[in-house]
């Protein structure tokens, strides 16, 4: 009996053991991409860094759903090394999506009074592996190419070129949401179309025929279809409802507008007045951005949708930062970015998750020379301790990191905060116990139920053959 207790709880802590149910709906992790140093265009450059301060400050507790926000100050003490006077051209970049650029959330601060900038918008950068690691796709010299006023060049498309607008204005008096479709065929296999307010598309290969729709429900609703390179014969049909064997609907009314205009002009009505791309978004005057957008698009496949364009505008990039900052002989200089930063949270090993910051220094290089680096972290009330460094650092009695570097470390920077010193045994236990506790709830529970009554069933075997026993016994 001994041995099948032992074996029956070997097996329930296997099972339990072996499958992870995590108790919270949240993420596990959520990684974020690196802060970079402030960068020179020039090639050649005179400009000296003498002195640069780093510093992170997360004092005024503010965070978002997934991390501690940080505000980081970058302080550069410069000189022109060189015997003329120059207009050096900077750039701090960054990795953001459209919807991580704010703009008075930026400030730059030459000798302490703020100077304005431009935003440019770089190449698209891969994304964070699981394991949070990143590494820069392209040289940063290549993203300064996307430091120019010069306007894009396109491949697939040219901005002389015109095209037709059908415009297609829908209505309807039912009670009933119906769907709407607009079918149309190209005669040529290299026909560009553009189409603007569907929520359906299909295509049919056997009769070369598009189709593109919409929901209809006491209201007006406007779809539109921009054909490049030939007139479409569109046909409007209406259906009971999106299903495929759906019956049709003639309770609607329709009428379709031709509009002739360029494409450039269209493709700001395309995409940049799209309040449903754009509602919580920060729409830049880089019309650059737009315009290499279409042509990617375009470079993949010829029917274009809202969708296609805004997946390519809200993939991260590198976001630059770009401002002029004038130095007579041999002066010297502070220029100061402050910017918002948001650390990768990480709950693997803890109940409470840990924020990992990291920052390239390695951008510094492009400057002359590069002296006395200072690195100071003040962390939170809430996360007071940095849990680990990749660079030397030394805690201060006002609780304050401080690490000091006569040159540029070799390595970039990385750090993570958490609410202790470290990472224990019992939290590591309890992390366990916190993404398994469904899995106690709805196998361990019953399985331990089955396991009493298993044990009881034995005790009750036990207490019968006693019984027995003893009868037998008392009959001799």
């Amino acid at each position: 009996m001994k041995k099948r207790k032992i074996s029956f709880l070997i097996i329930l802590t296997v099972i339990l053991s072996g499958v992870l149910a995590y108790g919270n709906s949240g993420p596990v992790t959520w990684f974020q991409y690196p802060g970079i140093s402030m960068i020179t265009i020039d090639e050649d450059t005179p400009i000296t860094v003498l002195k640069e301060d780093l510093h992170f400050d997360f004092s005024e507790e503010e965070r978002n759903d997934y991390s501690l926000i940080g505000k980081v100050s970058a302080k550069y003490r410069m000189k022109n090394t060189g015997e003329e006077s120059i207009n050096s051209r900077m750039v701090f970049p960054f990795i953001k999506n459209l919807w991580g650029v704010e703009k008075d959330q930026i400030e730059v601060f030459l000798d302490g009074n703020p100077i304005d900038y431009k935003i440019y918008y770089g190449e698209t950068v891969s994304t964070i592996s699981s394991g949070g690691e990143f590494e820069e796709s392209i040289e940063l010299q290549d993203i300064l190419k996307s430091i120019t006023d010069e306007k894009y060049s396109p491949k697939n498309f040219n901005y002389e070129e015109k095209g037709t607008l059908y415009r297609i204005h829908l209505e309807t008096d039912r009670d009933e949401s119906m769907h709407v479709e607009a079918y149309f065929t190209t005669e040529m296999g290299s026909s560009r179309i553009l189409a603007k307010g569907n929520n359906s598309y299909a295509y049919y290969n056997e009769r070369n025929e598009f189709s593109v729709g919409t929901w209809l429900y006491e209201e007006k609703r406007i779809m539109e279809i921009f054909s490049f390179d030939e007139d479409l014969n569109i046909k409007i049909r209406g259906f009971q409802n999106g299903a495929s064997d759906a019956e049709e609907a003639t309770d609607f009314r329709y009428e379709i507008e031709e509009v002739e205009m360029d494409i450039e002009h269209y493709l700001f009505d395309f995409i940049a007045t799209d309040t449903d791309i754009y509602s919580n978004i920060y729409v830049p005057e880089d019309k650059n951005v737009y315009y290499k957008a279409l042509d990617q698009a375009l470079e993949r496949e010829l029917f274009i949708s809202e969708d296609h364009i805004s997946s390519l505008l809200i993939a991260s990039r590198y976001v630059l930062i770009a401002y002029e900052v004038p130095f007579e002989a041999l002066e010297e200089k502070t220029v100061e970015v402050r910017y918002p930063t948001l650390g990768s949270m990480d709950k693997r090993e803890t109940v409470e998750p840990t924020y990992t910051y990291n920052y390239f220094l390695h951008p510094a290089k492009y400057w002359k020379e590069f002296h006395d680096l200072t690195i100071r972290i003040t962390p939170s009330k809430d996360y007071p301790y940095v849990l680990k460094s990749n660079l030397p650092l030394i805690k201060e009695t006002d609780g304050t990191y401080v690490g000091t570097f006569e040159t540029l470390p070799t390595e970039d920077l990385s750090f993570t905060l958490y609410e202790k010193e470290e990472i224990t045994t019992s939290e590591k236990i309890k992390n366990t116990l916190d993404k398994n506790i469904y899995l106690l709830l709805f196998i361990g529970l019953p399985l331990l139920v089955i396991l009493s009554l298993v044990v009881l069933g034995l005790m009750v075997i036990k207490v019968v053959q006693l019984h027995i026993k003893n009868k037998s016994f008392n009959r001799l």
